[in-house]
C-alpha cells in the first residue's frame, strides 16, 4: 500500500528533476566554470555512498603534490554565511562532516563552508588560486562546473535499482550518470570477482575505463583492545551512530565477534543531553568519526571505528593517473 501511495509523488519528483536538468542542458539555467583544477564529489541519492571518506581519500592521494581546498555547504551547521575554517571553529560552526575533515587535515587544506558555492570559489580563486578544489556533495548543484565530476554509487543499492524520492532515495535523475567523468562503486564486498564487476558495468551507460570499485577498510583494532571489547556483554557495549546506513559497519562488528546494543540515530544527528545520559549508562561506546565530533560530552569509554575507501584490483594508481589526466584535459581556464 505504501508503494502505491508514494508512486505518484515519486513520478512527480522524477519529472521535476528531469526538467531542472533539461534547463541546465539547454542553457536557460547556467553553470559557471571553475577557473582552477577542481573535483566535484557527489551522488544521485540522499546519502550513504561515502562522500566524506572519498574527499578524505582524495586529500590523502593528492596533498603531497598539490595544495588542496575543500568547499562544503556544512549541512546542519548552526552558523550562517561563508566561514573560512580556523582553529577556533567547532562542529556547530562547520557541520559534522566538514569538521571531521578539518580535524584530520587542517594543516594540509583550506576549508570553506558556504551554501553559495560560487562565492566560495571566488574566495579561493583570490586567496588560493593554485589549489585543487574538492567540492563535497555538489554533483546535483550544477551552478558550478568543476573540472571533474566524480560520482559515487553503492554496490548493494546502486542508483539504477533505486526509486525516486519519496519512494526511494534518488534525489537526482538517473540519466545524470552521463555527466560523470569518473564513477566509483563504493561499499563493495572485499572478495568481489571480475565477473561481478562485468555484470555491474553492463548496467551502466558510461565507458568501463571510467569505473572503479572500492570496499570499506576499517582501521585494525589492536589485539589487546579487541580482547577487552569482546569481554563486554550486550548491555555494556553500545554502537551509537547517525549514519545513513549501518549495514557495512554492523557486518564489520559481527566479523569482530562483538556483542553490543545498537542505538541508531538519524543521519547527521546532533546528540542531546538525554542521548548522552543514555550512552553514559554503558561501559563503552562504539562510534564513527562523524559521530565522535559531536560526542564531546561523553563521560564513558569511547572507541572510534575509523574507515577509508580501498580500491579493489590494485587500481588506486590507475585512479590517480585518471584523475590527473582528466584534470589536465578538462582544465582549460579563461
Amino acid at each position: 500500500m505504501k508503494s502505491i501511495v508514494l508512486f505518484i509523488p515519486a513520478k512527480i519528483y522524477q519529472a521535476i528533476v528531469f526538467f531542472r536538468n533539461f534547463l541546465f542542458d539547454v542553457g536557460i539555467f547556467t553553470s559557471v566554470k571553475v577557473n582552477q583544477p577542481s573535483i566535484c564529489v557527489g551522488n544521485l541519492t540522499v546519502g550513504g555512498t561515502g562522500k566524506t571518506p572519498m574527499v578524505e581519500k582524495l586529500i590523502e592521494l593528492f596533498k603531497a603534490h598539490r595544495s588542496i581546498a575543500v568547499i562544503s555547504r556544512g549541512y546542519k551547521r548552526k552558523s550562517t554565511g561563508m566561514i573560512i575554517a580556523a582553529e577556533k571553529h567547532g562542529v556547530t560552526d562547520l557541520g559534522d562532516e566538514p569538521f571531521q575533515i578539518w580535524k584530520k587535515f587542517q594543516s594540509d587544506i583550506a576549508l570553506v563552508i558556504d551554501s553559495n558555492r560560487n562565492r566560495a570559489v571566488n574566495y579561493l580563486y583570490e586567496k588560493h588560486p593554485e589549489s585543487l578544489i574538492l567540492f563535497d556533495d555538489a554533483f546535483q548543484h550544477r551552478k558550478i562546473k568543476a573540472s571533474i565530476n566524480l560520482l559515487l554509487t553503492t554496490f548493494n543499492n546502486p542508483f539504477f535499482r533505486d526509486d525516486y524520492l519519496p519512494m526511494g532515495s534518488l534525489r537526482d535523475h538517473k540519466n545524470q550518470v552521463a555527466r560523470a567523468d569518473v564513477l566509483v562503486v563504493t561499499k563493495c564486498p572485499p572478495n568481489l570477482t571480475k565477473s561481478d564487476v562485468e555484470r555491474f558495468k553492463s548496467q551502466l551507460k558510461i565507458p568501463s575505463t571510467q569505473i572503479y570499485f572500492c570496499s570499506l577498510k576499517y582501521q585494525e583494532i589492536a589485539s589487546e583492545q579487541l580482547k577487552a571489547l569482546r569481554l563486554y556483554k550486550k548491555n555494556e557495549l553500545v554502537l551509537a551512530t547517525g549514519l545513513a546506513s549501518t549495514t557495512e559497519l554492523e557486518a564489520h562488528l559481527k566479523a569482530l565477534k562483538l556483542n553490543y546494543t545498537l542505538l541508531k540515530f538519524p543521519d547527521h544527528h546532533n546528540y542531546t543531553k538525554k542521548d548522552l545520559q543514555t550512552l553514559n549508562a554503558f561501559k563503552c561506546v562504539l562510534t564513527t568519526e562523524k559521530d565522535e565530533v559531536k560526542l564531546s560530552g561523553l563521560k564513558t569509554k569511547m572507541k572510534v571505528l575509523k574507515v577509508a575507501h580501498h580500491f579493489l584490483f590494485d587500481r588506486e594508481g590507475e585512479f590517480v593517473a585518471k584523475i590527473n589526466t582528466t584534470l589536465t584535459s578538462n582544465s582549460s581556464f579563461e
